[in-house]
């Protein structure tokens, strides 16, 4: 009887720590999906500093490299 319940406070607390975890994780995406939403409209009117086709040369120069 008490390794069963020692089992189950193990069980539990292994519980707990997954789901500290994953409420962490819930807040940081939320704080990024807000911190992106802010800043649309701040950056919107602002010139982009690298283009999708940058992205893909500099991808395809690695992979040569590799």
């Amino acid at each position: 009887m008490k390794s069963d319940i020692q089992f189950i406070k193990e069980e539990l607390s292994e519980i707990k720590h997954i789901l500290q975890e994953l409420i962490l994780h819930h807040e940081a995406v939320g704080m990024m999906k807000l911190s992106n939403h802010c800043l649309d409209r701040f950056l919107q009117d602002e010139p982009d500093i690298y283009t999708l086709d940058d992205a893909k040369i500099v991808y395809r120069c690695e992979k040569q490299y590799k």
